[in-house]
């Protein structure tokens, strides 16, 4: 039984040493696991500042439609600015010219003189609409040709920050009467 087991030791000696030798001419193995996160080097210096640029108007559009052929109790201006986003985040100013007035009356109005009558505004995908009525008679009123000369639309643009309610009200709070067309043009710096 000895030399059993003397041959058996042999015999599992001869297996060990001819897999070792036998691996170490053998391709190379797979790439081990990444090693530790070096230590972070020093941030460099600031860089200089550059200049400031040009105030900008806060992308606010201007538009203005003739209306002096305009002749009915109701009117569809056709704007293709204002879309679903415009009706949905932004601000959309309306501001009427009758003839013969330089003046430019904020709609909706309850009395827009000269005419003495009611302007009301529907705003809806790419349309700025107003009927007109006579509240003192209880009825629309049909405005004739020549009676209107200009509609101006004003829309500005919310920001991520900001809502339509959140602009009307910072302009209150800068002291800008949104009725004035004007005001409102001088305070986004854009010619009218």
């Amino acid at each position: 039984m000895k030399t059993k087991r003397l041959k058996l030791q042999y015999f599992f000696l001869a297996i060990i040493t001819l897999l070792t030798f036998s691996c170490s001419d053998g391709e190379d193995g797979a790439v081990g696991p990444t090693g530790p996160q070096g230590v972070n080097g020093q941030d460099g210096t600031n860089g200089q500042n550059g200049t400031d640029g040009q105030d900008g108007n806060a992308n606010v559009q201007s538009f203005t439609y003739d209306l002096a052929s305009v002749s009915d109790t109701f009117h569809d201006q056709n704007v293709p600015e204002i879309s679903q986003e415009v009706i949905d985040n932004d601000v959309v100013l309306g501001y009427l010219k009758p003839a013969g007035t330089d003046r430019l009356y904020p709609i909706p109005n309850t009395n827009l003189t000269p005419l003495n009558i009611d302007v009301r505004v529907f705003i809806n995908l790419e349309r700025y609409s107003m009927d007109f009525y006579n509240r003192n008679a209880n009825t629309t009123f049909s405005i004739a040709a020549g009676e209107l000369d200009e509609l101006r639309v004003v829309i500005i643009e919310s920001t991520n920050k900001s809502s339509g309610q959140n602009i009307l009200s910072q302009l209150k709070l800068q002291g800008v009467d949104i009725n004035d067309y004007y005001q409102v043009m001088k305070h986004y710096n854009l010619t009218y």
